[in-house]
């Protein structure tokens, strides 16, 4: 039996449409409401964490009286703890429902922030953020909002996915959060993100978990697909014995891996090269801003050529552009090259998300990207530090970039494999664009 949470009583007042036959159109703009809702649940989730946190380290350490490696540690534990609850997120879906968790998700963070605006010790701070947002996050980022929308569309599926994770707040809330700082110090930026996050729970009270609980089928299924609620969903035991997924995760954490290492590194790369401090940090935030179009581009491209098809085109266009990136250039070319490994790094969530879709079905996304998340911890952890080991051994980032370009080629060849397997047995449905 569904959960009571789980079931929208008056599925078409719930819905916000007249109780009058439900037209074809009728899907088409729920499931654009539905893209909405997700992405603003994915941008205040993921968002605003990883764009205020940076901003708020220098005023943690002067009210908290620490150092760098305390202040900085509230990261680190949302991290660890989204990717502890992130392998259950199928299970908790399935008993809960979509709706449910992502209001608990903002709950959760909204009263993570608030606890942060009234912590007077680095415990209480960082108690904080591991108990609270960092579930919270688990909740409202990635896996629950793209299953969300993977459930409304089969037409579009890739543009709808890519426009959820799209990271706008990532790029907007830095410079927001380093103005209001000095007017409503580091409790009253805490209090604005509390407030933010509870914000988007009315909102949530319009989710529809699937367009069948209203009568109605995803836009673009064929007429005479049926859906059963009370279907097993692929679980995560077959998962984790199913040899496409393991090919389509770790080329996907390869991809993750080597966006947050050039993340890291891009900017002492080119101090080092003589660049101004000041020029240097603009890489970081034209590689952060061009992934917002990336992930768009990359999801209309999954729709047209299959999501594994286009996880290995990514990785395959990175491996080109670091090659590109050892060359010594003049600064604008540094810039436009920033931005061009920012789209296809930017393009991997929309590539993984569709693939997995495709191969293993919409009730099974949120098993398959949960688990995904514990699988990509160790390269998105590992693999910066692991380049800053070899830059120090080495005096340099030639062999640390050689690496990196050998994986991509890895995480190519594997998404590769992925895909004509599937396409062989069978098991992925035709892309479908729109």
């Amino acid at each position: 039996m569904a959960h009571p949470l789980n079931v929208v009583a008056e599925p078409v007042l719930a819905a916000g449409i007249d109780a009058a036959p439900l037209s074809p159109g009728t899907v088409l703009r729920l499931g654009r409401r539905m893209i909405l809702l997700s992405a603003l649940s994915q941008n205040i989730g993921t968002g605003l964490m990883f764009g205020s946190f940076g901003t708020l380290v220098v005023d943690i350490e002067r009210k908290m009286e620490v150092e760098r490696g305390l202040s900085t540690a509230g990261a680190a534990l949302v991290i660890l703890t989204i990717g502890a609850i992130a392998p259950f997120l199928g299970v908790l879906m399935r008993k809960f429902g979509l709706r449910a968790l992502m209001m608990t998700g903002a709950l959760l963070c909204g009263s993570g922030y608030l606890a942060a605006a009234l912590a007077t010790n680095i415990v209480a701070l960082l108690l904080a953020y591991a108990l609270l947002v960092g579930p919270g996050i688990a909740m409202l980022g990635i896996a629950v909002p793209t299953s969300l929308v993977a459930n409304w569309f089969v037409l579009g599926r890739g543009k709808a996915i890519g426009i959820v994770n799209m990271p706008i707040a990532v790029a907007l809330v830095p410079p927001v959060t380093a103005a209001l700082l000095p007017w409503l110090g580091l409790s009253g930026v805490y209090l604005v993100l509390a407030g933010t996050s509870v914000l988007l729970i009315p909102g949530l009270f319009w989710v529809i978990d699937h367009p069948e609980r209203i009568g109605l089928k995803p836009h673009g299924e064929a007429p005479e697909a049926t859906f059963d609620a009370a279907a097993k969903p692929i679980g995560a035991g077959a998962l984790i014995r199913t040899g496409d997924y393991w090919l389509l995760g770790l080329a996907a954490a390869i991809l993750g891996g080597g966006g947050a290492t050039l993340a890291t590194h891009i900017m002492p790369m080119a101090i080092g090269e003589g660049t101004a401090p000041a020029l240097a940090a603009l890489l970081i935030s034209v590689l952060g801003a061009s992934g917002v179009a990336g992930s768009l581009l990359y999801g209309m491209l999954a729709d047209k050529i299959g999501g594994g098809r286009a996880l290995a085109l990514n990785a395959a266009i990175q491996a080109v552009l670091w090659c590109v990136l050892l060359v010594p250039m003049a600064f604008p070319l540094r810039l436009l090259l920033a931005a061009l490994i920012g789209i296809n790094a930017g393009g991997m969530m929309s590539t993984l998300g569709t693939a997995m879709s495709q191969r293993f079905g919409t009730a099974a996304l949120g098993s398959a990207l949960g688990l995904w998340s514990l699988m990509n911890l160790p390269f998105t952890v590992g693999m910066p530090p692991f380049a800053g080991a070899l830059y120090a051994r080495s005096g340099g980032y030639g062999i640390a970039f050689q690496v990196q370009i050998t994986l991509f080629l890895v995480a190519a060849a594997l998404a590769t494999l992925a895909a004509r397997r599937a396409a062989q047995s069978g098991l992925i449905s035709s892309p479908a664009s729109g």
